[in-house]
């Protein structure tokens, strides 16, 4: 009977040891959790072309990816990259040969990030940004120029729905603006992201 009470005595003691080291484990694992976020979809550039703007397509599309360190607290830190063809221009006038100018925008920056509510958040993101001018016409050929855009910024208006602990999908309103040309435009982007 002595025996029994000093085992007990030890399983309770070791049960008491262990919970708080798992509760502290868990905490460590959702605090230093990582975030990947890649999306899709439509963006509109609001025009400020001064030549050709009768000819400018102003609907095209974004592909966005995101890496993002989120702890428990309502700020996350990451950084963002993506592809954004913010123009296309085509040229039919009968004086001018036919030609089609497409401007692209390749942004590299750091974001941070708010949730508020329950699945919503909004992100601020600053950086540079290389923009690819792509020219292209049956009697000239194509060629293509860059340069980069050192102070641009984006403001996002994002809502998350958790699938499960590792996944989640999403819609997000982005606007971005690049001081290089001034050049702005607003995507819907269709939003997976993966927890790890």
């Amino acid at each position: 009977m002595k025996n029994n009470n000093h085992f007990l005595s030890i399983l309770f003691c070791f049960f008491s040891l262990n919970l708080p080291a798992q509760k502290d484990n868990h905490g460590q694992e959702k605090k230093h959790r990582f975030s990947l976020y890649v999306g899709v979809g439509p963006n509109y550039y609001f025009n400020n072309l001064v030549i050709a703007k009768n000819y400018v397509q102003p609907w095209n599309y974004s592909l966005t990816a995101r890496l993002m360190w989120e702890p428990e607290h309502f700020i996350s830190l990451g950084i963002e990259s993506g592809y954004s063809q913010l123009y296309t221009v085509k040229y039919k006038a009968p004086s001018l040969w036919p030609a089609q100018v497409t401007k692209i925008a390749v942004p590299v920056q750091l974001v941070v990030s708010m949730k508020f509510l329950k699945n919503y958040y909004a992100d601020l993101s600053m950086g540079q940004s290389n923009l690819v001018d792509k020219f292209s016409s049956p009697d000239m050929g194509s060629f293509e120029t860059s340069t980069w855009s050192l102070a641009d910024f984006g403001v996002t208006l994002g809502y998350k729905y958790h699938i499960n602990n590792r996944i989640s999908v999403g819609a997000e309103s982005k606007f971005f603006h690049s001081t290089k040309n001034k050049d702005s435009n607003l995507a819907f982007v269709f939003m997976v992201a993966f927890n790890f």
